[in-house]
């Protein structure tokens, strides 16, 4: 496995003496938290979830939509507030 590390990144961390044995670390950290999300909720849990996050992809509102929802948001709050 290689990866590229930004030329700032690798000039601040070049003089840390165990880098290596850190980022081994955090590598087996890391694979242990995937193998527990995977396994944390089943086939059907993953397929719904997968379905959310690909309508919501589809329907993501175009910025002047999302100013019109906010203003709103905006108006039900200050209504809802003012009443207080």
């Amino acid at each position: 496995m290689t990866f590229d590390i930004p030329a700032d990144v690798h000039a601040r961390v070049a003089s840390i003496p165990d880098l290596g044995a850190r980022i081994e670390m955090f590598l087996r950290h890391e694979a242990e938290l995937e193998t527990l999300r995977a396994n944390r909720y089943g086939a059907e849990a993953r397929a719904i979830a997968a379905k959310a996050v690909a309508n919501a992809n589809r329907v993501q509102l175009r910025e002047e939509d999302r100013d019109a929802s906010f203003a709103i948001l905006r108006n039900q709050h200050q209504a809802v507030t003012g009443q207080l």
